[in-house]
């Protein structure tokens, strides 16, 4: 599923029209038709304020998911001790600090997707 048809389905089970999610959202109406129809990407800052307007993730917005059949493995020691630690903030807390993190991983495969097109229009 695209981002775009993500952003139509969560605005559907909302039962929001176009106008009214735009205006959550704040961008012109026609922003939201060509974010949904996959024509217009929308901008880190758009993201965030969908993601928090349909309390989702950034990663569950801008990723498409597959099923995980292996078990997640992190081999940074350091980092594994200070998620264990998270977990065990209260539930506001832990949301603060996944949005951070959703917002450094977005920018960090951002700027992957921008460094494979440079390399593909250098090539071409």
């Amino acid at each position: 599923m695209t981002l775009g048809e993500r952003l139509k389905r969560l605005r559907q089970e909302h039962k929001w029209s176009q106008a009214q999610f735009s205006t959550k959202l704040n961008v012109h109406q026609k922003q939201v038709s060509g974010y949904e129809r996959d024509i217009h990407v929308p901008s880190i800052d758009v993201l965030v304020r969908a993601a928090e307007i349909f309390n989702v993730s950034l990663d569950y917005l801008a990723i498409e998911h597959h099923e995980q059949t292996t078990p997640v493995q992190i081999a940074d020691r350091e980092l594994l001790r200070k998620l264990e630690a998270v977990d065990k903030l209260s539930d506001q807390d832990k949301s603060t600090i996944k949005a951070v993190l959703d917002s450094f991983i977005l920018k960090s495969q951002f700027q992957q997707l921008a460094n494979i097109n440079d390399k593909v229009s250098s090539a071409i």
